[in-house]
């Protein structure tokens, strides 16, 4: 992605453990909170371009996101003596970063199925990244993503999740805000009997 944000000050740069990996995620995300500088950039460096593709399946106006991102990072740098520890760090950016939209937008409509024009969840995925990932074939994958374009926007960011993100259903619980896992079973069952019915 072009013209990324530059908040990496280097002061109190020591080498992180090497060989990171996402499998080490709990390590390098209690270095950081220890104040390893060098933690820090590895994190921003690692996750800042997945956080901006997730983003922009939320937001239209890339500078708008460009700079809630920038302060997310700010605000993770400056607190994060206080902050919880995480083995996903993925995760844990997504959720803040979507927490950090609602907060500042307050347009946000968490419990039902319709969001806000401005904050209509995008999904698509390109039938080459689709033949690679899920060994399928490119007509079935351009009908999957004329599919995926019906669904309400709700279904949409379920699907993502937990197809393309492979997140688990608590962490969808608590990302999306539902009030228990069947709940996010339900809405991962009716999107895909909504698919079914399309792709007949």
């Amino acid at each position: 992605m072009e013209n990324r944000p530059n908040i990496l000050l280097r002061d109190n740069f020591n080498p992180i453990p090497s060989g990171y990996s996402k499998s080490s995620d709990r390590e390098v995300w209690d270095t950081f909170r220890l104040g390893n500088e060098s933690a820090f950039i590895t994190i921003y460096s690692t996750y800042f371009d997945e956080l901006y593709r997730y983003g922009r399946r939320f937001v239209r106006q890339e500078q708008f996101l460009k700079d809630i991102i920038q302060d997310l990072f700010i605000s993770l740098r400056k607190n994060r003596a206080t902050l919880g520890g995480t083995d996903n760090i993925k995760f844990y950016l997504f959720k803040s970063l979507k927490r950090k939209i609602v907060k500042e937008e307050k347009r946000w409509i968490n419990q039902t199925e319709q969001l806000p024009e401005e904050f209509q969840f995008d999904v698509y995925f390109s039938p080459e990244q689709m033949l690679i990932d899920r060994q399928i074939s490119e007509e079935i994958a351009n009908r999957i993503n004329l599919a995926l374009q019906q669904l309400s926007p709700r279904k949409k960011e379920v699907i993502y999740y937990f197809f393309f993100e492979e997140l688990s259903y608590s962490q969808i619980q608590e990302i999306m805000k539902l009030d228990n896992i069947k709940s996010v079973r339900n809405l991962v069952y009716k999107a895909l009997d909504f698919l079914r019915d399309i792709l007949g």
